[in-house]
């Protein structure tokens, strides 16, 4: 009898003790899954910016335009498949690098325009710190200039607060235009032919200034105001990044 409840004893001990060994590898199986995902993760956010910064290199030219995925491999080290896990084609490029250009760029003009009371104020202030900033930085400037090939001109935030002021301007009597459209499209289509003719010669530093005069008078602002808007100082936007 003895015998047997030593037996017993020793089998109860044996089926109880793996359980918290169990437990203990379970729970570090799950923390090596997570970190291995957190892994990929970060790699595929480095490979993917790593793409667009050469597609940044490559588009900052005058010809930039004309980039091809091969190109942007080549100077990623990135093999061609590879590139296709992320985008699709240049299209989806550009749109991803006309967001990364123009994001903080556009959250800081934003921040400037929304104290001006007046939508041709905030037309004069958004042609000025586009075209100061380009000539300050002529690779952002080519870049922004050579997304706008295949999309909206400088982004579709861009695109729409550009129209959504005409809009304004028009319902407050400022702007004697047909529609916000046609609003828009003098204030963009203004901006990206001044933006290129600067980069391709530097004008004097008076240059975006005289393109807000003259986009404010294609509006039919008054013209004493126009002159009165333009000659204002501004703050400077990029101070904010």
């Amino acid at each position: 009898m003895a015998g047997f409840a030593l037996i017993n004893r020793m089998a109860k001990t044996a089926n109880a003790a793996p359980a918290p060994k169990s437990g203990r590898r379970g729970k570090s199986l799950n923390i090596n899954l997570q970190r291995r995902t957190q892994i990929g993760q970060e790699k595929r956010a480095r490979t993917r910016q790593k793409l667009l910064d050469s597609a940044f290199s490559l588009l900052g030219r005058e010809n930039g335009r004309n980039t091809r995925i091969e190109e942007i491999c080549a100077q990623s080290s990135v093999s061609r498949g590879t590139f296709y896990n992320y985008f699709n084609n240049m299209d989806e490029v550009f749109s991803a690098l006309s967001g990364e250009l123009s994001h903080d760029f556009n959250r800081a003009v934003t921040a400037v325009l929304s104290t001006l009371p007046t939508a041709a104020e905030r037309v004069s202030a958004a042609v000025r710190y586009y075209l100061e900033r380009a000539l300050k930085d002529p690779k952002w400037g080519w870049a922004m200039v050579n997304i706008s090939a295949g999309g909206p001109i400088f982004g579709q935030d861009t695109f729409e607060h550009a129209e959504r002021t005409a809009k304004e301007g028009i319902l407050s009597g400022e702007f004697d235009i047909p529609g916000p459209n046609t609003g828009r499209d003098i204030q963009l289509g203004a901006i990206h032919a001044a933006m290129i003719t600067q980069l391709r010669d530097p004008p004097s530093p008076s240059f975006p200034a005289s393109v807000a005069r003259h986009v404010l008078l294609a509006l039919t602002v008054d013209r004493t105001r126009v002159e009165e808007i333009v000659s204002r100082n501004l703050p400077d936007p990029l101070d904010e990044y």
